[in-house]
């Protein structure tokens, strides 16, 4: 790593602590030792290797990626959405398919308000004690080496976000489908214990979606207190109309517009309806898969440098 690379992460570190409070809980964030913190911020760089930089990095959200974000339609949306969850301390969910654009903005919004209390976390498939347990390592909370009852781990999340209560905090849970039921419950519990306190964005699949409603339907231990929860409202997103890809094309360095126009076509848009006012619709042509569109546009930089 070069050691500009090396100071935009100690920057990182720095920006973390005044977050999270202190350097241990920084420490305990990355799963590092506080030492290693030490030395990254005193400039003692000899002895850390790469993977232990990157692996810090990467706790903290230092991304040093060329592919550049562009201001679409679904980033400004999952923009205002986020802004309206935190000025009004709202439990909200998001719902749509693979690929339309949820994850990119989500982080990119977290990574913009480090300092305004937002925090979020991916999940993976995990039970409540696995996520509350990766929930407290991505606040800082040191829970020790002894065990712990899950209950005192949520509460532990809890007393975080009280804490912080002055900045309005949010936490952004993507990918929030792979959870398990039990998990998804404890939300039920954080709405209980900082209601008008916090905010929370559930993001993850339609399959989300299905579960909720459907174990409502089915009565399911705690899946109508969820719903009710987040307001039985499930937000959708839009994918990239032609405008937005011309954008995503020209902020990663592909400007001819007869270029944009071919790699929209290729990607065979889809026709989606969107609201244009309380009793109208539009039918508009969007990709819905814009990894798909990622990865093209990169094929595309490729062939250019070529």
């Amino acid at each position: 790593m070069t050691n500009l690379q090396k100071s935009a992460i100690v920057i990182a570190i720095d920006t973390e602590k005044e977050r999270l409070g202190s350097y241990g809980q920084v420490a305990t964030k990355a799963e590092v030792s506080t030492a290693t913190i030490s030395q990254m911020r005193n400039q003692n760089w000899e002895l850390i290797k790469d993977e232990m930089w990157l692996k810090v990095g990467k706790a903290l959200g230092y991304n040093d990626t060329e592919w550049q974000i562009a201001e679409t339609i679904n980033y400004k949306k999952v923009t205002k959405i986020c802004n309206d969850a935190k000025a009004y301390n709202l439990f909200m969910i998001i719902t749509d398919k693979a690929g339309i654009g949820k994850s990119a903005p989500l982080k990119s919004y977290a990574q913009g308000n480090v300092d305004t209390g937002v925090f979020y976390i991916r999940c993976r498939e995990w039970a409540k004690r696995e996520f509350l347990t990766e929930l407290c390592t991505m606040l800082g909370i040191d829970t020790g080496k002894s065990y712990m009852h899950v209950d005192k781990l949520g509460m532990r999340v809890v007393e975080f976000f009280r804490k912080r209560t002055g900045i309005k905090p949010l936490l952004i849970v993507d990918e929030a489908d792979k959870l398990k039921d039990s998990a998804l419950r404890w939300f039920i519990h954080l709405y209980n214990e900082t209601e008008d306190e916090m905010s929370l964005i559930i993001a993850g699949t339609p399959h989300l979606e299905h579960r909720i409603t459907k174990g409502v339907k089915l009565k399911k231990l705690g899946f109508d207190e969820l719903e009710s929860r987040f307001g039985r409202a499930y937000i959708n997103l839009m994918g990239a109309t032609l405008d937005c890809t011309k954008k995503i094309c020209s902020a990663n360095g592909i400007t001819d517009l007869q270029t944009q126009q071919r790699i929209f076509n290729e990607l065979k848009p889809v026709y989606k309806e969107v609201p244009v006012s309380a009793n109208q619709v539009q039918n508009v042509k969007v990709i819905d898969d814009l990894r798909r569109l990622k990865r093209t546009v990169i094929r595309e930089k490729i062939k250019i440098q070529n």
